[in-house]
This record gives C-alpha cells, structure tokens and sequence, in this order.
C-alpha cells in the first residue's frame, strides 16, 4: 500500500516537458510510481481536481535559517510552494567562534532534531572563515591565515556545506582579495561544492565583478552562480542584454556560470551599503564613531550626496530602523524623512545612522523592469527570492520586500499566465529540475519515480501573487497542496502543522 496517492493531476515532471495527466503514487519520502494508479490503495489521497502538480519550489536565495528556529513552519514560503531553501549568502550559520553554532554540522543537525515545513541546504559563507581568522579589518590574510580559512571551508565541506556563498559588498567580504575566494573554491571544489555570489558590483563596475566571478569558476574549476542578476542604477539601465551576452560568452568558454533572479524592479538590503568601504572598515561600530570625526563626516556625507544623486528621489526607501526614536521614520522614502527633519539627505542619512544599531534596513528601487524580464527568459536564470519566511516581521507589520510572500507565485501569475513571457514548462523547469542542478541535488527537482516526494498542487489559472511594498504581510493565493518528503505541510489550503524538512548536505558530508 502507498501512504499518498495524488490523482486527477496535470504533472509537469520539472524537465520543460508538456504536461500530462496521471497519478502520483509515494511510499515514505520517496515517489514510487507515476501513471495510471487508480486500483492502487493508499492511506491518504489528494485530489488534485485536474490542476498541476509540479516538482517543489527550489529557492535557491533564502534567508529563513533564523526565522526557521523561531517558526518552523514557514508559512510565507510554503504557501509560494517552496519545499527547499538555499541559505549561506556572505553568512551561514556556523561555523564560528562563538555565537549557538561553533560549526555549520551543529546548525545542520538542529534542523533535522527540531524539524521543519521545508528543507535546507546551507552554503559556507565567505565571510564566516574571514571573520574567524581576520575580524573586520581590510587587509589581505597572510599565508598562515589562509591556511586556517582553507582548514575551516574543509571542515564546513565535511560537516554538510554544498558549496561557498560569498557577498561581496558586505563587511567583511569586501576586503576579500579574489586570490583568497579562489583558494577557498578550490578547497569546496575537492567536495564536489558550488560557488555562489553576490557579485562584488551589481551596476557601475559590474563588468569588473563578472570578470571576477569568472575568474573564480575557471582558476578554482567551480560550478558559479550569480545571485539576484541585476543593473542597478538609472544610468545603467539597459544593460542586461550586455551581461547575459558576457555570461553566455563565459560559459561558451567552459566556465559552467548560471545565475538567479526575483521577479521585482526593487532590490532590498542594509542601509550601510550607500557608505564607502573604507568608513566600514572594522564594522559598524567602527562606522559610527567615523561620523562622530568632523573630517571622516564630510567625506561620508558627500558620498551620500552623490549616492542620492545617483539614485534619485523615489530610489530609497528605508522600510525598518531598529531605533524607537526613530520610529516615525520607517516605511518612507529618504527624501520625505529629509524634509520632516529639515535637513540635507545626507544629514537624515548621517541621522539615521547614528542612532540605529544595527543599520537600517531599505528597499533600493534601482532596477529595470525590462532588464529584470530579458534575464529572466534566459534559459540559464533560475529563482531566488532573496528572503526568508517573515515571522516576526508579520507580527509587528514591519516593512519586507513582497519577495518574502511572492516571488514564486509571481511568475506563475505575472509573467506566464498574465503576461505570456515565459511558457508555464519552463518556469516549472527553473524553479524545479535546473535550480536542482545548480545545487548537485540528484533526487529532487524532478517527478519521477526513486526521486524524494517535494510536491506541489497549484491552480494555474488563480495562482498570484498579494503582497505589495506598501502592505507586503499578504500570503500568496493560488497553491493548495504542499508536499515536503512524502508528508503533506499544505493540504487542501491549510497548514497541517507537520514538520517532515530536513537537512541535505552535500557531497562531502562525512557522517560522525
């Protein structure tokens, strides 16, 4: 007897196939059978009513390794039909030198012990061997430094990590030299790893950061992915078609590049980011007290008057300021904030600055929609949201970036059904079977038989998105049943409140 029999499907298997009609049969965490299953008994069935049932939603870009500690069930993904999540960009949980998890093996194993609605896999984040060897200071490591950042990715390698995840305009990652990511790639490439990056410029110099990326893929002999693809900047605007041009380029060369994308003309990160690197150095404590310099100031507000300049009025939006005194000034552009304090920009930014800890958070409005549609036709661009599950957020209606509850019913709504741009095989093929090759998953991405039981049962014709910038806490509508391993987390609409998620490591996992 099977333990879930899904009947009256229209399956999309997640290669770019046309649909089909069947039945799905799954036994424990695995598919079992794919066909004509109606004499075939099972303890539970879901009726799929003639909609399409897919392969789960891969989110190669999440960022719900802490939210998933607070919440397991992860609502705001799983009602996009994720079943798994990519996290470690910059960051990953371990290893560290202290902090919960001394080592990304102790992070892993909590999962699998607490449970959870989706799975995770974790990337080693740049930054964490740095920030264990170096600290915050912009130098290159010494030979000996190196060393221990090479024995640290090789442990992280063996305890589960799939690969380095490196951010590039963060602190301390910024003052990695790429000598040094390459050494750590080729430390993760033994492993059968992958590296995935935010490129160290997404606009003025973004041909300097491929060249970079590509670097790293060709010396370090790699699998590379670029987060989040994008031109950001009015100035840069219509450039994309450049970039898939020198990333098609590369890969013709054999550097095996790929890339993802969020559906939106809007990017969101650290307020901290309009800052010179040089003002970051040592962290932001260390930012803070260059403001209270009357020389480090003036450098720093001019930098944020050409930054502004740049980006222009409408361009920044700082949605959360982890400050009460400020706290009239959240969900509203810097430009509003300037004139209700009656000062320059770059003073309210000096302002919000000082008295928020960490950095406030904002919503660039940078992006291209065009731009933002010709990459996402590319057949090498898969899906990131860029987000993790909002919990606390939703409870205190703080301001997110609609990714968190829309990116992947998005493009099922907007851009296949509504907007025609991409065919409904083929966003099921990015979100499914490619995003899985990007990650060296052999046993998820795909319906069919021997293959883990990640399952999702969506309407075509009402799957869509709800969230917007300016009321983002709406989940997604559309989806009604969500299978993670063989067990049902979404069923018939309503959260069943099972935690069958686990950890997936990746290929050099030794067992303890």
């Amino acid at each position: 007897m099977m333990d879930l029999k899904i009947t009256n499907a229209r399956i999309l298997d997640g290669t770019g196939a046309p649909w089909f009609r069947g039945d799905i049969g799954v036994r424990g965490d695995t598919i079992v059978a794919i066909g004509d299953l109606a004499n075939e008994p099972a303890k539970s069935t879901i009726d799929a009513q003639q909609r399409m049932v897919s392969p789960g939603f891969i989110d190669l870009l999440g960022w719900s390794q802490t939210s998933v500690l607070e919440d397991p069930t992860l609502e705001a993904k799983v009602r996009q039909g994720v079943t798994t999540e990519i996290g470690g960009e910059g960051n990953s949980p371990g290893p560290a030198t202290s902090g919960r998890f001394r080592t990304l093996a102790e992070y892993l194993d909590t999962i699998d012990r607490q449970g959870a609605t989706i799975n995770f896999a974790m990337l080693l984040g740049s930054s964490n061997p740095r920030e264990m060897i170096i600290g915050e200071m912009n130098r290159a490591a010494t030979p000996d430094e190196m060393q221990q950042m090479e024995r640290i990715t090789d442990q992280a390698m063996r305890d589960g990590a799939i690969g380095i995840g490196s951010s590039l305009i963060y602190v301390p990652a910024m003052y990695s030299t790429t000598e040094e990511l390459i050494n750590i790639s080729r430390v993760a490439a033994k492993y059968g790893g992958v590296y995935f990056s935010h490129i160290r410029d997404e606009g003025d110099h973004i041909d300097d950061a491929l060249d970079e990326a590509f670097r790293i893929g060709r010396e370090a002999k790699i699998p590379v992915n670029v987060w989040h693809i994008k031109v950001g900047g009015r100035a840069n605007w219509g450039r994309m078609p450049q970039v898939i041009a020198r990333i098609e380029a590369a890969r013709a060369e054999g550097i095996d590049v790929a890339a993802n994308i969020y559906p939106y003309a809007a990017s969101s990160t650290g307020l901290s980011t309009l800052a010179p690197n040089w003002a970051l150095e040592g962290g932001y404590d260390d930012f803070q007290k260059r403001l209270a310099n009357p020389e480090d100031r003036a450098r720093i507000a001019e930098a944020f008057r050409a930054q502004f300049a740049k980006r222009g009025e409408r361009g920044i939006y700082v949605s959360q300021i982890y400050a009460p005194s400020l706290a009239q000034y959240e969900k509203k552009f810097i430009e509003q904030i300037a004139a209700e304090m009656g000062v320059p920009v770059e003073d309210a930014l000096i302002k919000l600055f000082e008295e928020s800890k960490p950095s406030p958070r904002v919503i660039f409005f940078s992006i291209n929609e065009d731009d933002m549609r010709y990459a996402l036709k590319q057949p090498f661009v898969s899906v990131g949201s860029d987000a993790g599950a909002a919990t606390s957020e939703r409870q205190k209606n703080a301001a997110v970036h609609p990714r968190a509850y829309g990116t992947f019913p998005r493009i099922l709504g907007k851009y296949v059904r509504d907007e025609h741009l991409l065919t409904l095989e083929e966003a099921i093929r990015k979100m499914t079977s490619q995003a899985a090759s990007r990650v060296h998953f052999k046993d998820r991405g795909i319906l069919r038989e021997g293959m883990k039981a990640d399952i999702v049962v969506f309407d075509p014709a009402t799957i869509h998105d709800v969230a917007t910038f300016e009321d983002p806490h709406h989940f997604s509508e559309g989806i009604t049943d969500v299978v993670v391993n063989g067990v049902a987390v979404l069923r018939d609409g309503v959260i069943t409140g099972a935690l069958p998620g686990r950890a997936i490591r990746g290929r050099g996992y030794v067992k303890r």
